[in-house]
């Protein structure tokens, strides 16, 4: 597999946006089945400067987003969550995305937090989520230290994480642990 690893383009949105909806599709997959209607409700919202992607024949397979205190890589709207998923379900999606993806970070500006890491099914397996991890490491040097979290069931990307030296500093259990099916968000950091 021949893929280029590089900073995303100002119009990649769209792209980016569908390799997120693909990429996490289990996880989203109460909202809806339909990922290209995820993918017009993530599409506005995301902010390509803060992202690397990796692209396999013109098209976006991977994407990692490095976000900060001063802004997060993907905010969604609760206009287009409404729009593209129906009130109650873009309401419901829309109180998801505010806590994950909305929500300020406390960090200082020397931290950078690995906001996304995700992978389309076809390109997994195949060392991309290592090579954009490596990437936007190496591309934003005004950090000292990069956090980012991962549930506890998530055996290969904890192991990724560890392999760059990030380590575990908090664990904290996840309320809705039954219908989420994980026990706990796992908290990591990486030091330079």
């Amino acid at each position: 597999m021949d893929y280029i690893v590089r900073k995303a383009l100002s119009g990649d949105s769209q792209q980016i946006a569908s390799a997120i909806a693909y990429s996490f599709e289990k996880d989203y997959s109460g909202f809806t089945k339909d990922m290209e209607r995820l993918t017009k409700v993530l599409e506005n919202g995301v902010d390509t400067n803060r992202f690397i992607v990796a692209e396999l024949d013109g098209k976006v397979v991977g994407i990692v987003a490095c976000a900060d205190c001063t802004g997060r890589a993907v905010t969604p709207s609760k206009k287009d969550c409404r729009k593209h998923l129906g009130f109650i379900r873009g309401s419901i999606a829309f109180m998801v995305f505010k806590e994950e993806f909305i929500k300020s970070l406390t960090y200082p500006p020397t931290t950078g937090c690995i906001d996304l890491v995700g992978v389309i099914k076809e390109a997994r397996g195949k060392g991309v989520a290592r090579a954009m991890l490596k990437n936007a490491i190496d591309l934003n040097p005004q950090y000292n230290e990069f956090v980012l979290n991962v549930t506890d069931i998530n055996s290969t990307a904890i192991k990724l994480y560890e392999s760059f030296g990030f380590a575990e500093y908090e664990r904290v259990p996840y309320r809705f642990a039954k219908q989420a099916g994980f026990n706990a968000k796992i908290y990591m950091k990486l030091t330079k």
